[in-house]
């Protein structure tokens, strides 16, 4: 139903649009960048070839749905800035399509032993598509950050690629 492709310039307009208020931003990609997104932010995010950045397309359709990334650290790759820009899209397992699509390319192409991604303690819905997904809860890796007087609080979690391949192995058995 969906597919990732390469996220070039010409995405650049979705994504902008979709992050709408410095919240947003910060969901998604941290204090890495400010708000309000420019295309010159993006640029620099983009030359950094540790970065692969993705649209979400929605096959049906042809249309960019959202964003996501990974990012490539010494032993592993962190999933980042997901979103699923499209309102209309919400609540159609969208989450669990993408975090399949992300793990397959992070384990298969990439070769990687692990990934990880942060998310904050309060976006339940993006904890219970991680955990569905099989990622694990590190809850010694940790960050506060203080928005708009409110302190949000985030921690990580990750999944090897032997844990990705024992659910990989139960799901074939039970289909």
């Amino acid at each position: 139903m969906i597919r990732l492709e390469q996220f070039d310039r010409g995405d650049y307009h979705n994504l902008i649009s979709w992050i709408d208020s410095e919240e947003m931003l910060v969901q998604i990609a941290g204090r890495q960048m400010q708000f309000p997104v420019t295309a010159e932010q993006l640029d620099l995010s983009q030359s950094d070839k540790n970065r692969f950045a993705f649209s979400i397309v929605w096959n049906e359709t042809n249309q960019s749905i959202g964003h996501c990334e990974l990012y490539l650290l010494e032993n592993s790759a962190r999933i980042d800035r997901i979103i699923i820009g499209d309102k209309s899209m919400k609540g159609k397992g969208i989450c669990g399509m993408l975090m399949s699509l992300l793990l397959q390319y992070g384990f298969h192409e990439l070769k990687l032993p692990m990934l990880e991604l942060n998310v904050f303690d309060w976006n339940t819905a993006a904890i219970k598509c991680y955990e569905k997904a099989g990622l694990a809860r590190n809850f010694n890796k940790t960050m506060e950050m203080e928005i708009n007087g409110r302190t949000w609080i985030a921690f990580n979690m990750f999944i090897n690629k032997h844990s990705y391949e024992r659910i990989l192995q139960n799901s074939n058995v039970q289909s």
